[in-house]
């Protein structure tokens, strides 16, 4: 449990980090950056979702 909202606290911190650092840039409009953070953030969600299922490998058997 602390591990998980560690790990979101962080994540927001890097999104936030990631879009100062976008806005700075001048090239870049705010749809673009909130196009970006808004990509980390599904990527993120769903790093979530697949790192909390078990997957289960099952055992080969050798042919020697």
């Amino acid at each position: 449990m602390v591990t998980r909202i560690l790990a979101v606290l962080f994540a927001l911190f890097l999104l936030g980090s990631v879009g100062f650092f976008l806005l700075e840039i001048p090239a870049l409009s705010y749809l673009t950056v909130v196009t970006i953070l808004l990509t980390f953030l599904l990527m993120f969600t769903l790093g979530v979702y697949a790192g909390g299922r078990r997957i289960r490998i099952r055992g080969m058997k050798s042919r020697l």
